[in-house]
């Protein structure tokens, strides 16, 4: 992997983290005042807070579980591995 390979995976990956950390807001956002004006408890605790917050639990840990495999990959950010795959020095 190239040095600009690298930086073009280093983005990939943050662009991810930001889309994963912007639906579980907007499901916080969304679920928490769609179900406010429903009356009902859970643990003795209002629905939506329950709902919103244990939910929004579940989809950051699937979240982390599908970045983890599908978008983040493991390398070295070294310079010395790629002077091997380029030929010489810099």
């Amino acid at each position: 992997m190239t040095y600009r390979e690298k930086f073009i995976q280093i983005n990939k990956e943050a662009a991810g983290t930001i889309i994963a950390i912007a639906v579980i807001a907007v499901f916080w956002w969304v679920s928490g005042f769609a179900l406010e004006k429903i009356d009902f408890t859970i643990f003795y605790m209002p629905g939506w807070f329950v709902v919103s917050c244990g939910g929004s639990l579940i989809l950051s840990i699937c979240a982390a579980v599908f970045l983890v495999k599908k978008v983040y990959k493991n390398f070295d950010l070294s310079d010395l591995s790629d002077e091997s795959e380029e030929g010489g020095a810099k």
